[in-house]
């Protein structure tokens, strides 16, 4: 019996594969016959071009049917363009089709391409492309007959535009069946379908974006009254099912809708996904569970002059919301949501409610009413009450440098009422009804390593007024109290990014710091550690988002705050007692107030212009500044040469600054410019290392601590270039006029006249521990010149008295530019000149170089 069984399983298959070769055999021997006929066919019956580019028959894929695949099919349509594009058509029909006079089609199958339907303004459509029925061929005369029963799609991009209705829509149909006696004028259709959604644009609102849709139906077809009976369908829309069921019926004047949809195991994310884009944007990453209930109807005629009755019901009881922005669910959740197109059906008697929501934050209760009306003009009416743990809800914030949350904030009877025009127009929004408190009970956030602490306070809705009252904020080394108010809260709430309304935040508050610790605080608008991590272009797209940011926020603000701060600090820098005010307008803030920093006094005007390229214009009063404190606390400015032990005395200058950044917000050091006017008093110059190379004509003794009379100069820096123009040094150790360059890349060039004869006095004196100056004189004396050239680490002294000169004369232009630089900026500048004793000797011949008998080597 084995035997048997064996051989008979052999002899099957080798009867199997006989059939199956002689089948391909026969279908190659009538490939060009049947690609003629079915191609001869197509045309007879269409207006427009069909191309084809190549044509097979197959049985292996089809088995028992025979398959007609007409490949690189372009289909036109009646305006030229391309109605049907697939790589694959595909005809079935039975294998004895092929001995017969006459091809019976069964099915077909698109495959791998787009289908694009147009409408245009005037109700045209593109797909008109078949023969009306007196041109058409009769029936007995062809020789293929189309008795489709099954239709398919596979990876379809279907495009639908109307211009008459501003309908657009595009999804791809990843596979679709269509199965049904599609000869009958009665039949049943059954059909199911996998699609992806691109977009859905009605009336320039977006839906369905992205969504994954299938559908499983079966509907009654009576083409001969147009009408189309749903018996049962069920739709899903991101994994929500919905029943659906009623009719469709196509009238002259229109087309008729009596459709009822609903769904009893559903869930928000489903509603969700059928609103406008615009509207479920903000809530697309919420979903729910318990029990949610969907009800749906669309009922009316549908032409160009009215629309059907729609009206939607959804709601949850016993519930949940969560989302990923919520570390912990809004529980014991339960709302009921009314959508109704109105009396008119249409955008203008449209009103969206939402009633009695309620739910629980860690067993406090938040509650909260919503309606919606006249979707043409929106009329808002809504009321919030409850309690926000910042625990649970930090992630609403939107801010990804915020990691986490404490305490609470009461939301004491919030309520909003008005148009909607009104609540962004600030000169309309007198006419809105708003009231209600946030009040802050040891309310903390978690900000890049940092927890902010919102000890106390209360911010109070009164119309158009908001006012801050005892806000206690604590955190990141700093203690700062503000109160105050501010209007037009509402109009820059709703602002759009372009603050198209022109829209201004008003205000006038206080500040009150105990503490501020700036750069810890600057810290929060740096990219976080993750960003950091990201590729450059990255990087800086990031940086252009937080100074774009930055720019839109202080394009609201106009008003100012008095500030008084009792101790700042920014890296090593700290001031006391500084008092002074705050002034915004739009995207500039202007500061001025006076400061106690460097043991001495700052006196601060400037203006930060917050633009897509910031820039800074600041003016700066010091009096008395201490020099050691004042290079100490600014890190000795960069450079490790002249440090905060080498000096001492006190600073009083005029400093304007002009500061730039780019539009990632780095710092600009090419287009930096500082112009000061400075003086020195009681200076004293100590261990100066570069100073050692003038021991051997100036006692060791005297160059370790040298002092000096007040000096007075002006400064500028340009082009990561410092420039000192020439001023006289009077001191215990020799007197001499010094001019140079300094850049930021250490690179040096120093000029320097010194009284040769005064010089070889002293050195046959003995050393004077009382470190007095030396005096003024140029009785008997002649002087000499000299250039130090290089970098700081290797320099070369030379003497050079042309050079020297030539830079003292350029050096004096430059110092009157300067000068009219800081009068228009402080108004007058005294300058201390040269004394007259010091001034060159006219019968010394300025031809000839001088040199002192010394070896003048440079360092390093």
């Amino acid at each position: 019996m084995k035997k048997f069984l064996k051989r008979l399983a052999i002899i099957l298959v080798i009867f199997i594969v006989v059939l199956v070769g002689a089948v391909a055999v026969i279908a190659s021997l009538f490939e060009d016959k049947v690609g003629q006929q079915i191609t001869r066919e197509l045309n007879k019956q269409l207006k427009s071009e069909l191309v084809i580019q190549d044509f097979g028959l197959t049985v292996i894929r089809s088995f028992p049917n025979v398959a007609a695949n007409l490949k690189g099919v372009v289909l036109k349509d009646t305006r030229g363009g391309a109605l049907l594009e697939a790589q694959e058509l595909s005809f079935r029909f039975g294998l004895m089709s092929l001995f017969s006079s006459k091809i019976k089609v069964r099915s077909v199958v698109i495959s791998d391409g787009a289908l694009n339907i147009e409408v245009d303004r005037q109700g045209n459509p593109n797909y008109n492309i078949f023969k009306e029925s007196e041109e058409a061929p009769e029936e007995g005369g062809s020789s293929t007959a189309v008795a489709l029963e099954l239709a398919r799609l596979r990876n379809i991009e279907l495009i639908y535009a109307d211009q008459s209705t501003r309908q657009e829509m595009a999804a791809l149909v990843n596979d679709a069946t269509f199965s049904g006696e599609f000869s009958a004028e009665k039949f049943s259709l059954k059909s199911e379908a996998d699609i992806t959604s691109r977009f859905a644009d009605l009336d320039g609102i977006r839906y369905l974006p992205g969504k994954k849709i299938s559908y499983d139906a079966s509907i009654l077809v009576n083409l001969e009254e147009g009408s189309y009976d749903i018996e049962e369908a069920v739709l899903n829309v991101e994994d929500n099912a919905f029943k659906v069921d009623g009719t469709i019926e196509s009238w002259e004047s229109g087309t008729y809708f009596d459709l009822f949809a609903s769904g009893d195991d559903g869930n928000l994310e489903g509603v969700l996904a059928l609103l406008p884009e615009q509207y479920a944007k903000s809530l697309q990453d919420f979903s729910s569970s318990g029990k949610f209930v969907f009800n749906a109807l669309v009922k009316g005629q549908y032409n160009e002059r009215q629309n059907p009755e729609l009206r939607v019901e959804f709601g949850l009881q016993d519930g949940r919301l969560s989302s990923p922005r919520l570390d912990n669910p809004l529980k014991d959740v339960s709302f009921n949501a009314v959508f109704t197109n109105g009396k008119f059906r249409d955008n203008s008697s449209s009103v969206f409610t939402l009633e009695s929501f309620k739910g629980y934050f860690n067993r406090e209760l938040v509650e909260m009413r919503l309606e919606v009306a006249n979707f043409d003009e929106p009329v808002i009416d809504f009321s919030l009450d409850g309690v926000a743990p910042l625990e649970s809800v930090y992630g609403l914030l939107g801010n990804p440098k915020i990691t986490g949350g404490s305490g609470e904030v009461e939301i004491k009877q919030l309520h909003l009422k008005g148009a909607y025009k009104d609540m962004i127009d600030p000169g309309r929004i007198s006419r809105v009804e708003a009231s209600g408190a946030l009040e802050f009970d040891d309310a903390a956030l978690s900000i890049k390593d940092e927890e902010i602490l919102f000890d106390r306070g209360e911010l109070r809705l009164e119309g158009n007024r908001m006012a801050v009252e005892g806000l206690r904020i604590e955190g990141a080394g700093s203690d700062i109290s503000f109160m105050g108010s501010a209007y037009n809260i509402l109009p820059v709430f709703f602002a759009d990014s372009l603050n198209s309304q022109d829209v201004e935040l008003l205000f006038d508050a206080s500040l009150v710091a105990k503490s501020l610790d700036i750069d810890r605080l600057m810290k929060f608008s740096t990219l976080t550690e993750e960003e950091e991590q990201a590729p450059e272009e990255v990087k800086d797209s990031l940086k252009v988002a937080v100074v774009q940011k930055r720019q839109t926020v202080t394009s609201f603000l106009k008003g100012s705050f008095n500030a008084d701060v009792e101790a700042f600090n920014y890296n090593l820098i700290e001031g006391n007692n500084f008092k002074g005010k705050l002034e915004f307008d739009n995207n500039i803030m202007g500061i001025r107030g006076e400061v106690t920093a460097f043991n001495g006094q700052l006196l601060l005007d400037g203006k930060t212009y917050f633009q897509d390229e910031p820039h800074l214009e600041a003016k700066l009063t010091c009096k008395a500044i201490d020099v050691t404190e004042f290079f100490r606390q600014s890190e000795n400015f960069g450079q490790d040469v002249l440090q905060s032990q080498n000096l001492k005395g006190k600073l009083d200058a005029l400093i304007a600054i002009y500061a730039y950044w780019d539009e990632e917000g780095n710092f600009d050091m090419d287009k930096l410019r500082v112009l000061a006017g400075v003086a020195i008093k009681n200076g004293e110059l100590r261990d100066f290392g570069m100073l050692e190379s003038f021991s051997s004509f100036v006692k060791i003794k005297d160059l370790e601590r040298i002092n000096f009379v007040d000096v007075q100069n002006y400064l500028e820096i340009r082009k990561q270039r410092l420039y000192l123009p020439a001023m006289f040094i009077r001191s215990n150790a020799l007197n001499l006029t010094v001019s140079g360059e300094h850049t930021f890349g250490n690179e040096i060039e120093y000029n320097i006249k010194v009284n040769a004869g005064q010089v070889l006095a002293e050195r046959f004196k003995r050393y004077d521990p009382s470190l007095k100056p030396k005096p003024a004189k140029r009785s008997g004396t002649f002087n000499l010149y000299y250039a130090i050239l290089g970098t700081i680490d290797d320099y070369n002294i030379v003497s050079s008295k042309r050079r020297v000169k030539s830079d003292f004369e350029q050096s004096e232009i430059r110092k009157r530019e300067i000068q009219r630089g800081l009068e228009q900026a402080f108004g007058a500048v005294q300058l201390l000149d040269e004394p007259e004793e010091w001034k060159d000797n006219s019968e010394y011949n300025p031809g000839q170089e001088e040199y002192l008998d010394f070896d003048m080597e440079g360092g390093g």
